[in-house]
């Protein structure tokens, strides 16, 4: 698979001036963005545009857990400021509200910027400043690189692992083995990254692909669709985000097309899926026997400390409860650990250090194992898998704390494993 010219592009183009304007703040004292009593996070992410389905819910979540920090007295004295900018999904916008974060917002860390083509726009600029680059808002691989990268930390497993972890399922389990299997993916590192996962587990011999630019989503996938179905597709694993994967549902419902479906983690959100879909019941459907790998506790299960407890949070900040509001809330409380772990004297070398030597040690609604260090910024590793009912709920597959580990190697395939999750901290506090 080729990157998009278009994206590599943008990509290159916006880099140089993230570097042009970056180096003009080059003489600042060290360590902007951190008081006694403040320390200044920043972000960009779609807050509108195409990818903003979903997405625009993980800062606000984000943002309810600082909220609950700072009202219990902030980290070592500090409370936490979080400064939310849209780039609607484009690299270009993410250039120039980086620099607004970085020129006159001042900010101490990045903290889950989205988007491989984005972040890799700005992330050499973000490096050469020192500045903490944590938890990176997308699964591309290229991003757990300490030498080119040192102050980046990926968070959620790459799509090189998650690529894996599907081959290794659809291999061993009989009635995917046997199915005609096409794959479908969005154009640059997103699907690129997928490619080389499935490529290293040896899955190269699909029946067909098809891809697309972010850029047509709202166009719809009618030329994807229909060459997938020619070819006869039984099985369609698909690489997107979620309000891409809704707009497959609806364009493979139109066409009367209905393989069974393999979805990436980033791309099913139900509540989402729904919206696009037409309606609730719609969108049960439509996910109905989809397949789905994920890295947190389900979200359903309300019997488990985290989920209880961010839903809670979430409730009482008046905040749907989908998966983007879960997994915004659950980085930020490892985020807010790392803060404390860095102790009193809070300098962005101390936080890089602190999530390098006891980020394996931080507590989150993770079920796979979280591994970064001083050589590995590979973040969590693994998925387990789930298939949805047809109430809606993702139902964990296999047996219980069974989970698909793999590396961010271009080499070597997922292999099964357990991970017990330990309990999270007093009242969910860090």
């Amino acid at each position: 698979m080729i990157m998009s010219l278009a994206v590599r592009t943008i990509a290159v183009a916006t880099a140089v001036g993230l570097v042009s304007v970056g180096m003009a703040g080059a003489a600042r004292a060290a360590d902007p963005g951190v008081s006694k009593t403040e320390v200044i996070i920043g972000t960009t992410t779609p807050l509108t545009g195409p990818a903003s389905p979903g997405y625009k819910d993980v800062p606000v979540a984000a943002q309810a857990y600082f909220d609950y920090v700072n009202k219990s007295g902030g980290i070592n004295g500090r409370q936490i400021k979080y400064i939310v900018k849209d780039d609607q999904y484009n690299p270009a916008a993410t250039v120039t509200k980086t620099n607004e974060l970085i020129l006159n917002d001042k900010i101490f860390a990045m903290y889950g910027a989205l988007g491989t083509a984005n972040h890799l726009a700005v992330v050499d600029e973000i490096n050469k400043q020192g500045m903490p680059d944590i938890f990176v808002n997308t699964g591309s691989s290229l991003f757990d690189n300490v030498k080119k990268y040192p102050t980046t930390f990926p968070y959620f497993p790459s799509y090189l692992v998650e690529a894996k972890v599907m081959a290794y399922y659809i291999k061993n389990t009989p009635e995917l083995a046997s199915k005609k299997r096409c794959f479908m993916y969005q154009e640059g590192e997103f699907g690129e990254n997928a490619g080389v996962g499935f490529s290293a587990a040896g899955m190269t011999d699909w029946a067909a692909q098809a891809s697309y630019l972010p850029t047509q989503i709202a166009q719809g996938f009618g030329a994807q669709v229909t060459k997938l179905k020619a070819a006869g597709c039984e099985l369609v694993v698909f690489f997107g985000v979620t309000s891409a994967t809704g707009v497959l549902f609806r364009t493979m419902a139109a066409l009367s097309f209905k393989p069974t479906l393999m979805v990436t983690s980033v791309g099913s959100e139900p509540t989402i899926i729904s919206g696009i879909v037409g309606s609730a019941a719609a969108g049960k459907a439509a996910l109905n026997g989809v397949y789905t790998p994920s890295f947190l506790t389900p979200i359903t299960d309300l019997g488990n400390p985290y989920v209880s407890q961010m839903k809670t949070l979430a409730d009482a900040a008046g905040l749907p409860w989908n998966f983007y509001t879960y997994y915004g809330m659950n980085t930020a409380y490892v985020l807010s650990q790392a803060i404390k772990a860095a102790g009193p004297n809070l300098t962005r070398k101390g936080l890089i250090k602190a999530i390098q030597t006891q980020g394996r040690n931080f507590k989150s609604a993770a079920v796979v194992p979280f591994v970064v260090s001083a050589t590995s910024h590979q973040g969590l590793t693994g998925y387990w898998m789930g298939k949805y009912d047809s109430d809606g709920v993702l139902v964990r597959q296999g047996k219980a704390n069974q989970v698909y580990l793999a590396g961010n190697s271009s080499t070597g395939t997922a292999k099964v494993g357990t991970f017990k999750q330990p309990a999270p901290t007093r009242k969910l506090l860090p």
